[in-house]
């Protein structure tokens, strides 16, 4: 039954590989592209009342079924409620405060759970991932923004560090050149959403829990070299202040920019290096490789995009590579360390209303004792998000990974969400 079931998908992989072959797009690709408005360039007219505030909220719903092979269905539901608040400080709109929260509550059956004899796993979530004062500056020559308090920030990649943090963001673009700089620390967010690569202790508390101690910081710059073509380079550290296992330092080199009218790209490679703690090991690098390639067409609004990633593995001449954010790189787990991935995905929306993305990626690890690599399998999922009117949506995914290797089982999962804006 499993191999009919890996022949029947296989060979729809195959047959739709020549559209949708295809991986996530990567983390803030069309931003990383394109340089899109920041946050607090949206509103530049003058406004009346410079104290006024807006505000609003969400309500979302959000159901998924999933089962391994040959084991129980497991069935989640999450119900989340937020707000957000956005307060100007000056007439321009240009320096503002901003704070959203959201209490979330979800239950889950624990089907074959040996940890637990309850039937049901349920989790309590209270957080507020942003509360920040934005502060921006004009002048002939340089334009300043700066960020200060709880907010999301992400390193070149994306991949390194994704989430919400506590510190202070500063960015300064001149002419054709950006520079920016940042430092937080992540000890009093909440851990329940933000999950590390290497975290050791259990999280205590219902509704919060103190994520483990890191300083994190980045010195990032971004160059027009010439046209359409962009060189960006960034420093990223990490250093652990719980004595969790060891310190990181990152650089990034990256380069983006046009190939043709409809055609882009982004190359990016780092160097990892991780420090142990007590200094008892030498230094161990490591190495993030991604490459994207995006087009458009007219028609129905659609995009094709290829991406690959690398992820080291423990060789003689590099070691395993080790982000400080933990993302999931695949539907069962794997994240971004000792991992190659290649895939394309591709979106259209037929009206303004409705947006289809399908995508399928091939899957491989290294060996963690010979460094050989393994074929784990393929993945493919599709997504549909329809905005039924202008404050009520439906989103509708599913996803499977079909597994080559007799130790992992085939997976499967179907979601719906349904969410209301006021």
């Amino acid at each position: 039954m499993r191999k009919q079931i890996c022949f029947l998908t296989l060979s729809l992989f195959l047959f739709s590989s020549m559209n949708i072959f295809a991986s996530q797009l990567p983390t803030d690709f069309l931003a990383t592209l394109n340089q899109p408005q920041l946050e607090s360039e949206e509103h530049e007219e003058e406004i009346k009342d410079p104290y006024s505030v807006a505000f609003g909220g969400n309500l979302t719903s959000n159901n998924t079924l999933s089962f391994y092979e040959e084991q129980d269905l497991i069935f989640n539901n999450s119900e989340n409620f937020g707000l957000w608040l956005k307060m100007p400080l000056s007439k321009s709109y240009k320096s503002f405060f901003a704070c959203e929260g959201f209490y979330d509550f979800s239950i889950t059956n624990a089907p074959n759970s040996e940890e637990t004899d309850a039937k049901f796993i349920v989790s309590n979530t209270l957080d507020v991932p942003l509360f920040k004062f934005a502060f921006n500056f004009s002048s002939d020559k340089v334009t300043t923004n700066i960020n200060l308090g709880r907010f999301y920030f992400t390193d070149t990649t994306g991949v390194i560090f994704y989430q919400s943090v506590d510190g202070l963001f500063t960015n300064f673009i001149i002419d054709k050149t950006e520079l920016s700089f940042f430092a937080g620390y992540t000890g009093l967010i909440n851990e329940k959403n933000a999950a590390y690569f290497e975290n050791p202790y259990q999280s205590q508390g219902d509704f919060y829990a103190l994520s483990p101690k890191f300083m994190v910081a980045s010195a990032r710059t971004k160059f027009n070299i010439f046209n359409t073509q962009f060189l960006n380079a960034e420093f990223f550290t990490s250093l652990d202040l719980g004595k969790l296992d060891y310190n990181k330092i990152y650089t990034t080199l990256a380069f983006n920019g046009a190939i043709s009218q409809r055609l882009f790209y982004i190359l990016q490679s780092t160097l990892g290096i991780n420090i142990k703690s007590d200094g008892s090991e030498e230094l161990k690098l490591a190495n993030l490789s991604k490459v994207d390639l995006a087009t458009y067409f007219d028609f129905l609004n659609s995009s094709l995009t290829f991406s690959s990633v690398y992820a080291s593995a423990n060789s003689q001449g590099l070691s395993a590579f080790m982000p400080v954010s933990k993302i999931e790189s695949s539907a069962i787990g794997h994240t971004f360390s000792s991992m190659l991935r290649a895939g394309m995905m591709y979106t259209v929306k037929p009206v303004d209303s409705l947006y289809i993305s399908l995508d399928s990626d091939a899957i491989c690890s290294f060996n963690q004792t010979d460094s050989t690599l393994v074929f784990d399998g393929i993945q493919w999922s599709i997504e549909t998000k329809w905005q039924i009117v202008s404050d009520i949506y439906a989103t509708l995914n599913g996803k499977q990974f079909i597994s080559f290797v007799d130790e992992t089982p085939n997976y499967f999962l179907i979601g719906l969400n349904l969410g209301f804006t006021f």
